[in-house]
């Protein structure tokens, strides 16, 4: 199997669609990996096997000492490379990393979402020349097989309280459909990433990633949370196969109900209304007691863990080069 590569530029439209439903095929598929994903700087890699997708990664490049560098890249796959066999997904990858070798990259980073398990090593899927790069990530996901009563049940007390103060109060929740809402729920968002203190994605990239949503309305929904006419609150939410994600999030404080919660319980009624089978809060902090991990908790789910990040050095002298220069910065 040749390796087949694209720029975010030159992808063709049958190829997007194809790497899209491959996505949805497979259980380690991750909305980060499509192609709606995708920056400037994106490439995309692709096996075929039969003249069918069986392995698939959308790379971004990073520059670690900055773009004045450009000799100093690294290649980075966020939430990859997909596929289910393992042993397709090994051999894939060394195709990868010969083309990272030949294009000079510096090092190359994966971070597949794999479950974590006891039996579960990492580094025997990776081979013996990966490093682990970061620790352990986790998230939380919520069993939509449940009916609604289940779920309702299964919330914490007062997650289930604020839940049904908000039905009480006639707040409304549905999909934004007017470029006008979607501006609004960017202030929001930046509005909240200033008072929180984390860094928001930018913009046009929340932009862009619901535009394409309001045109595939099964895909996912900036849904917004309304009190009467103004705007309380937004999620973002995006579906790859039979799991959906929280991907964004905002609201303001409201005395009379909470619109973060009415925003979540709305999300996993969407996300069970169109087939899906899971629900991912998008990451999750084990045994927070305050913020959002905590508030994500009350809506019950399961914590579930993932294998580290693994980094593979190419170019040795240049890898400690930029170690070197970073901790003298």
């Amino acid at each position: 199997m040749a390796l087949e590569l694209f720029t975010s530029k030159d992808l063709p439209t049958a190829v997007r669609q194809e790497i899209v439903a491959f996505l949805d095929s497979q259980d380690t598929g991750h909305p980060f990996q499509f192609p709606q994903w995708a920056g400037v700087s994106t490439s995309f890699a692709v096996l075929r096997q039969a003249g069918q997708i069986c392995w698939f990664a959308s790379c971004g490049t990073h520059f670690p000492l900055g773009r004045r560098f450009q000799a100093f890249r690294a290649l980075m796959i966020n939430r990859g490379p997909v596929c289910d066999d393992r042993t397709r997904w090994q051999s894939g990858l060394e195709e990868l990393v010969q083309h990272a070798q030949e294009a000079g990259f510096v090092f190359l980073k994966a971070a597949p979402d794999w479950l974590h398990r006891q039996e579960n090593d990492a580094t025997l899927d990776f081979g013996q020349e990966w490093e682990q790069d970061g620790g352990e990530r986790a998230s939380l996901r919520l069993d939509l097989t449940k009916s609604n009563e289940e779920l309702l049940a299964g919330l914490r007390k007062n997650t289930r309280y604020e839940v049904r103060r908000a039905e009480r109060v006639n707040v409304k929740v549905e999909p934004a459909t007017q470029d006008a809402d979607l501006e609004e729920f960017l202030q929001l968002y930046a509005g909240m990433a200033e008072r929180k203190g984390f860094s928001a994605d930018p913009p046009e990239h929340v932009r862009g990633i619901v535009c394409w949503l309001m045109t595939e309305p099964t895909r996912g929904a900036l849904l917004l949370a309304r009190d009467q006419a103004s705007i309380a609150g937004g999620a973002v939410i995006v579906r790859s196969g039979r799991r959906c994600w929280y991907v964004w999030g905002a609201s303001e404080k409201h005395d009379q109900f909470s619109a973060g919660h009415a925003l979540q319980w709305r999300a996993i009624q969407w996300a069970k209304a169109r087939g899906c089978t899971e629900y991912d809060f998008g990451g999750y902090t084990p045994g927070a007691t305050s913020g959002p991990a905590w508030f994500k908790e009350g809506f019950g789910g399961e914590v579930v863990h993932f294998v580290p990040a693994q980094r593979r050095v190419i170019r040795r002298g240049h890898y400690v080069f930029v170690n070197t220069l970073s901790r003298l910065r």
